[in-house]
C-alpha cells in the first residue's frame, strides 16, 4: 500500500477544519465544515470529518484519491467516551492508518512546533495542557459544557443565558447584554423555543454578546470576562509552569483575555507557533509524540492514584 498523503482534522466545537499534506509538509488543501464533538454529537463530528475530506480530495484534484492510500490524523474534542468515539469511527473513511487525538493535544504540538511548551485554549471549550521534554503530556479540565470548560465560550454563553433568564423573571435588573439576548430569544419564538435541544456550539455563540456588551460599559458582561480570566489563571497555575516553559494561548477568546491573564501571570502569554493541523502533521510523520494512550491514561500517574492536585 502506498502512502502518498496525510490528511489532518482539527475537530472543535464550532467547526471541523481539516488539511492535505503531503509527506514533506506542503500544503495540498484545505476545507471547514461544521461542529466536531465527538462526545454531544459523533454522528454528526463524523458527518463533517467526511465532508471535509471530500472537499480537500476534490481540491487535490490529481485524479481519484481513495482514503486508503492516506495515512490521517484527526484531533477532537469529546474523544474520551468509548461509545461515542466507536459510533463515530465507524462513520469515518477508511484511511490506511488512523491516529485518534485529543484536538488539545494536536494543539499543543502545534503550538509549540513540537517542542517542550504549554498551552492554553480558550474557545466554544477551555482546556490546558503541557508538553515535557521527555514527551509526557498532562491535561486539565477539558471535561466538557456540564461539569467544565470553565471560562470557555460555552461558559460565558451559559452564564449570559441564565442571567437573561433572570432578568425576564424579574429576579434581576435589566442590563445591556440581557436587552440584547431576550430580543434575539424573542425574535426566535421566545425563550423556550429557542433553548429547545440547544447544542454547546450554539450556546457558545453568546459568547461574543458578552464581549460586546462588556465594551459598551455592562458591569454583569465585565464581570463574567474578569471570571474567566480567573478560570484561566487558575489552569496556568496547574501546569506548574517556570520561565523557561513557553506559554501559549489560543481559540476564540484568546485576543481577548489574553492580554489580561499575562497581566495576572506576569509572564508572556503568546501567540502559538502554528495551528493544530500542523500539530497533526508533525504526529503523523512521527515528529511528535501522539497522545492515543490518553484513552486510557488521559492524565499523569498522580492523578490516576487518585491525587491529581488539579481537583
Amino acid at each position: 500500500m502506498n502512502i502518498i498523503l496525510i490528511f489532518c482534522i482539527d475537530g472543535g466545537g464550532t467547526n471541523t477544519r481539516g488539511r492535505l499534506y503531503d509527506r514533506d509538509g506542503t500544503v495540498l488543501a484545505d476545507a471547514v465544515a461544521g461542529p466536531c464533538n465527538v462526545s454531544s454529537d459523533p454522528a454528526m463530528a463524523a458527518d463533517n470529518v467526511v465532508s471535509v475530506w471530500r472537499a480537500c480530495a476534490a481540491q487535490h484534484g490529481q485524479g481519484e484519491l481513495s482514503p486508503e492510500n492516506v495515512t490521517a490524523v484527526i484531533a477532537a474534542a469529546g474523544t474520551l467516551p468509548t461509545v461515542t468515539r466507536g459510533v463515530f469511527l465507524q462513520r469515518i473513511p477508511p484511511f490506511a492508518t488512523l491516529s485518534l487525538e485529543m484536538d488539545g493535544h494536536a494543539a499543543l504540538i502545534g503550538a509549540g512546533a513540537g517542542r517542550p511548551c504549554a498551552l492554553i485554549i480558550a474557545g466554544t471549550g477551555a482546556v490546558a495542557h503541557r508538553l515535557y521534554p521527555d514527551g509526557r503530556s498532562i491535561r486539565r479540565d477539558g471535561w466538557g459544557w456540564i461539569g467544565g470548560d470553565r471560562g470557555s465560550g460555552v461558559w460565558l454563553g451559559r452564564k449570559a443565558l441564565r442571567h437573561a433568564v433572570e432578568v425576564y423573571d424579574g429576579i434581576k435588573a435589566p442590563t445591556i447584554l440581557a436587552r440584547r439576548i431576550l430580543q434575539q430569544l424573542a425574535s426566535q419564538g421566545g425563550i423556550a423555543e429557542s433553548f429547545a435541544g440547544i447544542r454547546p456550539f450554539q450556546i457558545a455563540a453568546y459568547a461574543p454578546w458578552v464581549i460586546a456588551s462588556a465594551q459598551e460599559g455592562d458591569l454583569f458582561a465585565q464581570g463574567l470576562l474578569h471570571e474567566a480570566t480567573d478560570h484561566y489563571e487558575r489552569l496556568a497555575a496547574l501546569l506548574d509552569l517556570d520561565e523557561s516553559v513557553p506559554l501559549f494561548m489560543a481559540g476564540g477568546l484568546a485576543g481577548v483575555l489574553g492580554p489580561g491573564l499575562a497581566r495576572r501571570l506576569g509572564r508572556p502569554v503568546a501567540v502559538p507557533a502554528a495551528d493544530a493541523l500542523y500539530g497533526c502533521y508533525l504526529i503523523a510523520t512521527g515528529a511528535a509524540t501522539s497522545d492515543d494512550a490518553s484513552f486510557s491514561t488521559y492524565q499523569d500517574e498522580e492523578a490516576l492514584n487518585g491525587n491529581d492536585h488539579s481537583r
